[in-house]
């Protein structure tokens, strides 16, 4: 199985904060899942009271372009354990087998947007 570019944990007031990146090589679009293999649960990031999109039951899962690079990071209050990654590649399947109509998917394939300032102005 394919494994994470790179991982560090760091533990701070009994929380472990894990960062990863992970990259595809491979000429075509992949879905990666990834999984927390500390043991306790995961933590994600969230925007607001939304977890972020990629996120779904303790593991993370996106569309990656060839020669793209994506960080991944979540916390959880489960120490990190000693010469084990606390992140692992379950899955890695091209994009256009992994049916990229899957509504999470789409919404995490794409970039954030807010409305321009001036429109939110008190002017108006």
């Amino acid at each position: 199985m394919d494994e994470v570019s790179e991982c560090d944990t760091v533990r701070r007031n009994g929380v472990t904060f894990v960062r990863a990146t992970v990259e595809n090589e491979r000429g075509t679009p992949q879905v990666v899942e990834l999984e927390n293999r500390l043991d306790g649960p995961v933590w994600p990031p969230r925007f607001g009271d939304v977890t972020a999109p990629e996120w779904t039951e303790g593991t993370w899962k996106s569309r990656i372009e060839p020669g793209q690079t994506l960080g991944v990071g979540y916390a959880t209050p489960a120490p990190p354990l000693p010469d084990e990654d606390p992140v692992a590649v379950v899955s890695r399947t091209r994009a256009s087998d992994a049916g990229e109509s899957d509504p999470e998917e789409v919404l995490a394939s794409l970039d954030d947007w807010a409305p321009p300032s001036d429109t939110l102005s008190a002017d108006r």
